[in-house]
């Protein structure tokens, strides 16, 4: 029986006549509230279980150990499943929620029904190299929530980002300095966690999900889809990075497809 004190904070919403569970996992600075748009489109079609990361959201005071990762905090995700009694779900993540995902998935992947992610990070591209090393410069001399603003602005530089740009500043600003510096800590070591995440391809069916305007993450995205066919990519057009947001009918519908076309093979 998991330890209801080390449990990070959900959110459920059931389906009465439906059993299959949906998990949503977001990205750095992102908490349930990044999800809003799906709940209200899946409330009722199926199980939804929101969890606030460790550090995020309501998340907050859990005991730290010294070797914090992304498997860790794919941990921290299995255990709520267990505390819940859920065995396998379809997972839902936006930016870094997918390498979260990817750990959970090489940890149980007989949990994993399927993998649907949104603004997924699969390599690091010049662009990201580039970004990571300004933010772990940046972070020596700068506060965390301007440097928070500063690459959010970078990550969505269009009007039309706005909206998704709004949200994510809001809930990053939950985020405590000390909190803040163990995640941007992670940046140390994402090349080589990528590399070994996404050398191979992702057992359990998968759909990506791109925004046309992703112009940091969406070129490794189709590299990685050209690698492994058997991966599905879609991208909406006029649409940035976190696509469940702006562009959130379009993600919802794709997503949506997908799930129960699966769902339909099982019955």
């Amino acid at each position: 029986m998991t330890n209801p004190d080390s449990i990070l904070h959900y959110e459920i919403h059931r389906a009465q006549e439906y059993d299959a569970w949906m998990v949503f996992v977001h990205g750095a600075g992102g908490s349930v509230k990044t999800w809003h748009k799906q709940v209200e489109f899946f409330k009722g079609k199926f199980n939804l279980l929101l969890i606030d990361l460790r550090d995020h959201g309501k998340s907050k005071n859990l005991e730290s150990p010294s070797s914090f990762g992304f498997a860790l905090v794919g941990k921290d995700v299995l255990d709520v499943m267990d505390n819940l009694s859920i065995k396998e779900a379809h997972f839902i993540g936006v930016s870094m929620g997918s390498i979260v995902i990817r750990h959970i998935e090489m940890l149980a992947p007989k949990r994993v029904s399927s993998v649907v992610l949104a603004g997924g990070i699969f390599k690091m591209s010049r662009k990201i190299k580039l970004l990571a090393f300004c933010a772990r410069t940046l972070s020596t001399i700068l506060p965390f929530q301007l440097l928070y603003q500063i690459f959010a602005v970078v990550l969505l530089p269009r009007n039309n980002h706005a909206a998704s740009r709004r949200i994510f500043i809001r809930e990053a600003h939950k985020l405590k300095e000390k909190e803040a510096k163990k995640w941007f800590s992670l940046l140390k070591k994402l090349n080589r966690t990528l590399k070994h995440l996404f050398s191979k391809k992702i057992e359990a069916p998968c759909l990506i999900v791109m925004g046309e305007q992703d112009h940091v993450f969406l070129k490794p995205a189709r590299e990685y889809v050209e690698k492994y066919g058997e991966v599905v990519l879609e991208t909406i057009e006029r649409c940035g990075h976190v696509c469940n947001i702006e562009r959130a009918a379009e993600f919802n519908q794709r997503c949506f497809n997908f799930i129960l076309n699966l769902e339909n093979r099982t019955v």
